[in-house]
């Protein structure tokens, strides 16, 4: 059968119907036919739309101009259905034709070296005696419709062959491209930033909790907000004249939380073992048994430390990363009646620890369930690992559907995100290994910005784009709150490369 664009019938004349009709049922391969190709002034010299364009790889293009109803011509002035019309048929399609002559022109930088022909389909009358000059063995009417073919091919061989094959997809190329109309990244960006960013229900709900109980854990999935509270919440009681200590267990973390808190000089925000071997006064050796002394030795220099009641508020952001040893330390630190929050996921704990062992008071737990960082098409990739109660945000962008490749599409991964203009500060690579046993060295000189870590070192962060590296079934590295931890640090896409077994 021939090949129709749209491939839908039209809403419009009956006579265009009946057109589309016969040539998608009885005109067959390697026809191909566009319906309503219109052309702008900037592309065609003026405006205009042809009824349809038929093409034939062996014979060329045929612009035809459709009429129905009740056809007159008297003294060289038509009329249809009573009402005159302001061109003839037969100038209306030599318009046409001429015009997709220039388009054509236009995109392949030289004339079509293929005919263009023109003719009129007459849907309502059968073929008169006799045929106004302007249209002779140009115009086909009503019993054409049974057999299409052999109407066009008989405008067609009237004018003469090509002296090569048409070139059928250049010209879809021109009359029926492909295009797919967004914004830039930069742009979509934006968007999506300004929806995400809102204060949920439950997170105002917290912040009222906050004020009300002077110690309190808060449960929450991925992206619910947890790290935003803490940081609201220590600029709420530092402007308020407390001294407020941030604590968390990653050193990037820390470090991103001290860039944010540094216009409030009432907060610290620090990793937990820095924060002790600065009160112990060492420095890590190397020794694997260090990091066990520390935080066993701390306790009495957690404990004067509080006695100097030199914080009034302590904050634990990332709490199920802590072992019994550091919580042990971090109790130690909090004075009597400070105020103490402590903000955790359990569906994120990676290390492993014993949750037991985080603080209890004598109250519920503040739960967030809603996920207000990543788009749609991210939290859908997620789900599947995410605790059952975490949901998306109602008003979270839809973003792109989660893309999975295998390892050696690397090359086409990179070829896609340079064609999209993402750059490169807005790429993060993310796997299971320390950089040296990733072998990334070429890509990352080859893309200075672009970034990789661990999902162990990056939690509690987030990134634009992100690049999940080597995910492997059975590889317990590669576990449910591993995929959960990573998979959770996209906010607008995530791109999955995935080893065989």
């Amino acid at each position: 059968m021939a090949r129709l664009t749209p491939e839908q019938p039209p809403a419009g004349p009956a006579s265009e119907r009946l057109v589309f009709e016969a040539l998608r049922d009885r005109l067959p391969a390697p026809w191909h036919v566009w319906h309503a190709v219109a052309y702008s002034a900037a592309r065609g010299g003026a405006e205009g739309e042809a009824d349809f364009v038929a093409a034939h790889p062996a014979l060329g293009l045929l612009v035809i101009e459709v009429k129905g109803g009740r056809l007159a011509c008297r003294r060289g002035q038509w009329f249809q259905d009573g009402l005159r019309l302001r061109e003839s048929p037969a100038h209306q399609a030599t318009r046409n034709a001429h015009a997709l002559i220039r388009v054509l022109a236009g995109a392949f930088g030289a004339p079509p070296a293929f005919p263009v022909a023109h003719a009129v389909w007459f849907t309502g009358v059968d073929r008169p005696a006799g045929e106004p000059l302007d249209l002779a063995g140009l115009t086909l009417y009503a019993g054409d419709l049974a057999d299409p073919e052999h109407a066009l091919l008989r405008v067609l061989e009237g004018v003469g062959r090509p002296p090569a094959p048409v070139p059928l997809e250049a010209v879809a190329g021109v009359l029926s491209p492909t295009l797919e109309f967004r914004p830039a990244w930069a742009r979509r960006r934006a968007l999506q930033d300004a929806r995400i960013a809102r204060l949920t229900e439950e997170q105002g709900r917290a912040l009222d909790a906050f004020a009300a109980f002077p110690r309190l854990r808060v449960r929450g999935c991925a992206g619910s907000g947890k790290t935003l509270l803490a940081l609201r919440q220590a600029a709420i009681w530092a402007r308020g004249g407390r001294r407020v200590l941030l604590l968390c267990f990653n050193l990037l973390l820390a470090e991103r939380l001290r860039a944010l808190v540094a216009d409030l000089p009432r907060v610290r925000a620090v990793a937990v073992n820095e924060l002790l071997c600065e009160l112990l006064g060492r420095r890590d050796d190397g020794d694997p048994e260090f990091w066990h002394r520390l935080q066993r030795d701390a306790l009495p220099a957690a404990r004067g430390l509080a006695a100097r009641r030199a914080y009034d508020a302590v904050i634990v952001d990332e709490g199920q990363d802590f072992s019994p040893p550091l919580w042990a330390a971090v109790q130690a630190l909090v004075p009597e009646g400070a105020r103490f929050l402590v903000f955790y996921d359990p569906a994120q704990n990676i290390f492993q620890r014993d949750l037991s062992a985080l603080p209890e008071f004598p109250w519920p737990d503040a739960c967030l369930t809603v996920n207000c960082r990543n788009t749609r098409g991210v939290f859908e990739a997620l789900a599947p690992y995410a605790p059952g109660d975490a949901r998306p945000n109602p008003r979270a962008p839809e973003g792109e559907a989660t893309e999975i490749y295998r390892a050696e599409n690397r090359a086409a991964l990179r070829a896609r995100l340079g064609a999209e203009g993402v750059p490169p500060e807005d790429i993060l690579l993310i796997g299971a290994h320390a950089r040296p046993r990733m072998g990334l060295e070429g890509v990352l000189a080859a893309h200075p910005g672009v970034r990789y870590y661990t999902y162990r070192k990056f939690k509690g962060l987030e990134a634009p784009v992100l690049i999940v590296l080597d995910v492997c079934d059975g590889n317990p590295l590669w576990d449910r709150a591993a995929r959960y931890t990573a998979f959770s640090r996209a906010i607008h896409r995530l791109f999955v490369l995935e080893l065989a077994r």
